[in-house]
């Protein structure tokens, strides 16, 4: 299992269609800024290495092939849609992958700030609504070669429609439509849900955020325990 520390916040012509793609509107640096989102170049370049470090990590983990990662926290009160929204930007900054953050976190809105009608297209309503196309769920986050899947209504069979059979298919066509495409799946804190355990079985591997002093060993290692030591990639502490 890996650490990290944030003490601050195929073929060719595969390959050319992740170079292709295509961004209609861009985010500023400013907004980027504003959402805490990194960027090539920006000023803070201790945060930014800490994600480039955390990238190389989990492609050395993963034997540089693409995968698909669950990031929860183990705090009731934490998201972890900064880390991966981050995470996401971090493997798009190469212009030869691409990737996508789901968001399954009905808790939280960060994610929901880049896709103005999330609530209208969302995972849940792709799945309890039995459409086809995937592509349907695809948003533009305003990153190039970085796209958004929002969760969508909130719904008392959640957690039904997130272990069937039909989330399982959606993100493994997610994962083999592009060779060089890492998703991401933002999960809900695992004291808050059981729906972290049924999502982690369809992941390659699992990523937990927590606060530097809010957490004993215990609860960490109950944590691991319950997805499984084998899946865990690492821990995120985060100092703020």
């Amino acid at each position: 299992m890996t650490e990290f520390s944030l003490n601050r916040t195929t073929t060719r012509a595969r390959q050319n269609r992740v170079r292709d793609m295509q961004q209609q509107s861009q985010l500023s640096e400013q907004r980027r800024e504003a959402l805490k989102i990194i960027y090539p170049g920006m000023p803070d370049r201790h945060v930014l290495n800490i994600y480039r470090d955390l990238r190389n990590k989990l492609l050395r983990i993963a034997e540089y092939d693409n995968f698909v990662c669950l990031l929860s926290a183990i705090e009731p009160n934490r998201e972890t849609s900064l880390l991966a929204l981050n995470l996401a930007a971090v493997f798009a900054f190469d212009k030869s992958r691409s990737s996508i953050v789901i968001d399954c976190d009905t808790n939280h809105n960060r994610i929901d700030e880049l896709v103005p009608d999330a609530d209208e297209t969302g995972l849940i309503d792709f799945i309890e609504n039995e459409l086809d196309d995937v592509s349907l769920l695809i948003h533009e986050s305003g990153i190039d070669r970085l796209r958004i899947i929002p969760s969508g209504r909130i719904i008392d069979t959640r957690t039904e429609s997130l272990e069937s059979m039909r989330m399982r298919d959606i993100v493994i066509e997610l994962k083999k439509r592009y060779p060089d495409r890492y998703v991401f799946i933002n999960a809900p804190s695992m004291q808050l849900s059981s729906e972290v355990q049924i999502l982690s079985n369809i992941s390659d591997q699992v990523v937990f955020e927590l606060n530097a002093g809010e957490v004993d060993e215990s609860q960490v290692a109950k944590a691991v325990q319950m997805i499984g030591p084998e899946k865990i990639a690492g821990i995120v502490f985060n100092g703020n």
